[in-house]
């Protein structure tokens, strides 16, 4: 999303947001227009909405921290040791040690919960705008198609913060626990603005997926420059996108049956548009408007805020914690805020590392692993204020454009889809579609047909799943979708169970102005 939102974005946040905080606001006798005035101007509605997603500052974003707390609670990272010279986030050693438990993560609220929820005001009163005019607000248009594709765009992107702000506040699916305000239309007076009702994890998923559903049959296959305006070329989601999500959020639920048919429609029936032919790096290397062939959705970088300027804070710094290169270069040397490394544990189970910690020469044959990891050996770190007694092993994957803090970020991959549809197959005794799912990821990763029994097929499937995920934030929520318990990793031998306290309680702030905690 270039965030082509110079105009328009003051007129929507005083609308949508500094309302709630003055009573006086629903009391004028002439309150301003809607911000759309003309199909034009509604353009500008989606654009603000994928806005907000990405939060009031670099670091503050869903992207960035969504995917770490999947990963910090998962067994594929470990923090790196104050004794080797590393300073660490306190949120995040809480994530990694579990011990959030009951308590409020800061580091969700601004990135998750405010983030989360300014892109779902944006998106409801876009969305309120266009029914209350019966999907037709700008008849003189005549392009019914354009409104439908907005009004696509913008349940998409209201299912997307709903999606993260359930896996982060929220306890998994299904549970009837009632914690996080449930907003799907715009408050109209004070009273409701502060008010909002409360849901679960058993009132958000329907929602999620009756969005998608609804996003799936209004957004376009993709950009046709005949039709639609430059921007929606950029980084903005298509029907394949919403089916991508939709497929995750079916099989976090359970309902495989579902989540077949949306990855099927993904993989065999995108007219050629994603498939698996290039490198594994392609997807991680591209800036502005470019893609890698196996990117369904990706958030992008390049035009820095959005609001005019060279300014870049709305890039995703959380990146730089986990990862070999630094938003402002790819040299390693310059990353301070290196911390959240691979596991041993991760590291020995796919076969990069032996029971000493030396490199497996096997890793070599993995192009993930050579294109998308870094090893320093012990003592081997080029920043001089480290001193490694061990070796560690950094992702890779972020900052790769060359371009200074331009890459762009893949969030939906058709790997996944793939890996996704093999899991579901295995499950469902399919076997032979399993595997062929299986080998089409790993011949891609330079890797030969797996060649185990059907019985350790499964796990096959998710050990190549944790090698081509990783730091995506993808490992407990797959886990969590398989009802499976989650490994403990470096942490030492065990398991907790999948649905254990892998939330953060909502802000106080939020249990103090919201009248619906106490109603």
């Amino acid at each position: 999303m270039n965030l082509y939102i110079k105009i328009g974005l003051s007129a929507l946040v005083m609308l949508f947001f500094t309302s709630c905080d003055n009573e006086e606001y629903f009391e004028l006798e002439n309150p301003p227009q809607a911000p759309w005035q003309s199909l034009n101007d509604l353009e500008k509605a989606p654009i603000g909405a994928y806005y907000g997603l990405t939060g009031n500052g670099g670091s503050r974003t869903i992207f960035g921290v969504g995917r770490l707390a999947g990963e910090a609670f998962a067994d594929g990272v470990n923090i790196a040791p104050a004794a080797d010279g590393f300073s660490v986030d306190n949120d995040t050693e809480d994530l990694y040690n579990r011990t959030q438990a009951g308590n409020q993560v800061g580091l969700f609220d601004n990135s998750i919960f405010n983030s989360g929820y300014f892109a779902v005001g944006f998106a409801n009163g876009a969305l309120d705008f266009i029914e209350n005019a019966n999907n037709d607000p700008f008849p003189e248009a005549n392009r019914p198609d354009e409104v439908a594709r907005i009004k696509g765009e913008l349940l998409f992107v209201r299912a997307y913060a709903y999606y993260w702000i359930a896996r982060l506040y929220l306890p998994v699916y299904p549970s009837d626990e009632k914690k996080i305000p449930f907003r799907v239309n715009q408050a109209t007076n004070f009273d409701e603005a502060i008010a909002s009702p409360l849901a679960s994890a058993n009132d958000i998923y329907p929602l999620i997926v009756e969005d998608l559903k609804a996003a799936k049959e209004l957004l376009p296959e993709k950009f046709d420059p005949a039709l639609h305006p430059a921007p929606y070329e950029d980084g903005r989601v298509n029907k394949f996108g919403a089916a991508a999500l939709l497929a995750k959020v079916h099989f976090h639920m359970g309902n495989q049956t579902e989540a077949l048919s949306e990855l099927n429609f993904v993989i065999d029936q995108n007219g050629g548009e994603y498939d698996l032919s290039e490198e594994p790096i392609e997807a991680w290397n591209k800036s502005g408007i470019e893609r890698g062939r196996e990117v369904i959705w990706y958030y992008t970088l390049w035009a820095g805020d959005g609001l005019g300027g060279s300014s870049n804070w709305k890039h995703p710094t959380r990146f730089s914690w986990y990862s070999a290169g630094n938003r402002d270069s790819d040299d390693p040397s310059k990353n301070g805020a290196r911390f959240v490394t691979a596991s041993e544990s991760f590291l020995k189970q796919a076969g990069w590392m032996n029971a000493d910690g030396s490199e497996n020469p096997d890793a070599l044959n993995d192009k993930r692993y050579t294109q998308l990891f870094s090893r320093f050996e012990s003592g081997a770190d080029p920043r001089e204020q480290f001193n490694t007694t061990k070796p560690y092993v950094w992702s890779n994957k972020y900052y790769r454009s060359g371009v200074r803090r331009s890459t762009n970020l893949p969030i939906l991959r058709l790997a996944d889809m793939y890996l996704l549809r093999a899991t579901v197959n295995a499950l469902n005794g399919n076997t032979g579609q399993a595997r062929t799912d299986l080998n089409m990821v790993r011949n891609r990763a330079g890797l030969g047909d797996f060649a185990g029994t059907d019985g350790d097929l499964l796990e096959a499937i998710e050990m190549e799943r944790m090698v081509e995920l990783a730091f995506e934030g993808d490992r407990l929520y797959y886990l969590q979708g398989l009802k499976k318990d989650i490994p403990n990793g470096d942490r030492g031998a065990g398991s907790v169970p999948y649905n254990g306290n892998f939330y953060s309680e909502v802000p106080d702030y939020e249990v103090e102005l919201n009248q619906g905690y106490t109603n």
